[in-house]
């Protein structure tokens, strides 16, 4: 099977140990027995994209790998989870490694770019050569070899190219971000490789852009997102993107950030303007205008607001129910204008295969149906700052207009699906993965974008071997193939099953479109770029 992703971790986990050993893994059977067995974290530390599952697909592969530094903040909440693992497997979390990022008191804080971002990911790459190949523009005049990783790099997030400052400016001024800093550790990075996409943030408060709350595994608080949009120096360094020919990619920044950003490019104010892309993500199944309308918690938490969303599983449609998934409407996802102006002006869309972006929440996750708990309507959580709440006027929005619990995923709803048997449960699971699908293709449709034309402005960007939450069938890259066989088989059954979308159903041919979305679109997207670029 040939292969495409947008955006994985290959060389990430195995990055934790003292002296990295990139054959090494770390697996459910490293957690010890009470949290592998009452909490999620053997799924998600299950997770793989590791190198040697991809050499079992025999044919041509190719993933763009990320570039990355930890956070300070992630760093200093990820060291209390390191006692989950078995003491025999302790030694693949370096605990002074974590401590030294998470201090940025120190008189010599750790140099993220240097120490992290180059030398323990970039040059473990690059000293691979068996294993990996890395692309360049001649690498497309001829076959990609069918014996190797075919890779090529992303950064995620621009405080991975800093080594001055790891603290949230929100809560120091003084510790930003600098923009000339940042191009200019770009810059040695491109005297080595190209780059592709950048993420101008992450995970935590930036003075570059707002980001979107996407913390699941830890404390919330040191996550919230305090800013308000594009800034200045977040314009500089997407600036300093375009000039050299990187594409920014849209994932993890607010919502008000990612429309900062359109709306200025389509106002002429950057220049040499390359493509944007949302690398590893999901939908929210409706525009933004209609967002606020499925909001059924709001509460006031310091300079944010706590949001608490229903999940419209599109009941108008008429889907098969009690197993109908619903989307993650939290502003992390994509709206439906995004979709279109992301077709519209050529850019990618990488769909992630984390389980809570695509929309599932389980019932054993912590407090499935919100803070309040007097509600049977399965949630999604989720902080905004304030001054973006004031911004973006939703202070005059009527909240839960929407809300109609026979739309909505309920409890009930869920346990019947999951419990229906495992190969119900997997059916249930993958029909998350073609509701994406099919709300991608029909809102290009309603925008009057072609089926021929839409369906080859996505892909995977499945964020395997990051911190993602897998569904339990699909926990590894091993599990592709099967999910490929899924598609091609039951696509066209779906889409014909729904009102909306049967209007188009013949003009798609699902064989081609599951070869679009599993390798031919990507690699186009790739070679077209290094034979551009």
């Amino acid at each position: 099977m040939r292969y495409f992703d947008f955006h994985t971790h290959v060389v990430f986990k195995q990055l934790f140990a003292e002296v990295p050993n990139l054959d090494s893994k770390i697996s459910s059977q490293d957690v010890s027995g009470l949290p592998r067995l009452c909490s999620d974290l053997p799924n998600i530390i299950q997770t793989q994209i590791h190198q040697s599952q991809l050499a079992s697909f025999e044919d041509e592969v190719m993933v763009g790998v990320v570039l990355y530094g930890l956070e300070s903040y992630l760093s200093k909440q990820v060291i209390p989870l390191r006692k989950n693992l078995k003491l025999a497997s302790q030694f693949k979390m370096w605990l002074k490694l974590f401590e030294d990022i998470a201090d940025t008191t120190a008189a010599t804080t750790y140099k993220i770019f240097d120490e992290f971002t180059k030398k323990r990911t970039l040059e473990k790459y690059l000293a691979a050569p068996l294993s990996f190949n890395v692309v360049k523009k001649s690498s497309f005049n001829n076959s990609l070899p069918k014996n190797k990783v075919n890779i090529f790099f992303v950064i995620e997030g621009c405080h991975s190219l800093v080594n001055s400052s790891m603290e949230a400016p929100i809560d120091n001024p003084a510790k930003t971000f600098p923009p000339a800093e940042i191009l200019a550790n770009l810059d040695l990075l491109l005297q080595e490789v190209k780059i592709l996409t950048i993420n101008p943030t992450h995970m935590q408060q930036s003075n570059l852009c707002n980001h979107a709350f996407g913390m699941q595994l830890t404390s919330d608080e040191p996550f919230y997102p305090h800013g308000n949009g594009l800034t200045d120096d977040g314009r500089k360094v997407i600036q300093g993107f375009f000039d050299r020919g990187i594409n920014a990619d849209l994932k993890h920044m607010s919502y008000k950030s990612r429309r900062d950003l359109r709306n200025e490019i389509d106002a002429g104010k950057f220049n040499n303007v390359q493509h944007l892309l949302c690398t590893h993500s999901g939908f929210t199944g409706v525009g933004f205008n209609d967002w606020p309308g499925y909001i059924y918690t709001k509460r006031s938490v310091k300079d944010v607001y706590y949001v608490e969303l229903v999940k419209t599983i599109q009941v108008v449609n008429e889907p098969v129910k009690p197993a109908a998934p619903g989307f993650n409407m939290t502003t992390i996802n994509l709206f439906n204008e995004e979709i279109v102006w992301l077709v519209e002006h050529g850019g990618m869309i990488g769909l992630s295969l984390d389980r809570r972006i695509l929309g599932y929440v389980d019932p054993n996750d912590d407090r499935p149906t919100g803070r309040t708990a007097d509600s049977s309507l399965f949630v999604d959580k989720e902080y905004i700052s304030k001054a973006e709440w004031s911004a973006l006027n939703l202070d005059r929005s009527r909240l839960g207009y929407s809300i109609q619990e026979d739309d909505c995923v309920t409890e009930d709803n869920v346990k019947k699906s999951i419990e229906n048997g495992i190969p119900g449960r997997d059916e249930y699971f993958y029909d998350y993965i073609l509701l994406h699908l099919k709300h991608f293709l029909q809102v290009c449709f309603d925008a009057g974008i072609p089926i021929e034309q839409s369906q080859k402005h996505i892909t995977i960007g499945s964020d395997f071997d990051g911190m993602i939450n897998p569904f339990i069938n699909i926990q590894t890259v091993e599990d592709m193939p099967v999910l490929k066989k899924y598609i091609a088989a039951n696509f066209m059954f779906y889409i014909k099953s729904l009102k909306d979308s049967a209007e188009w159903a013949d003009q798609l041919d699902v064989n081609q479109f599951t070869e679009n979305l599993f390798y031919e679109n990507g690699f186009n997207y790739v070679s077209n770029y290094f034979k551009t670029h």
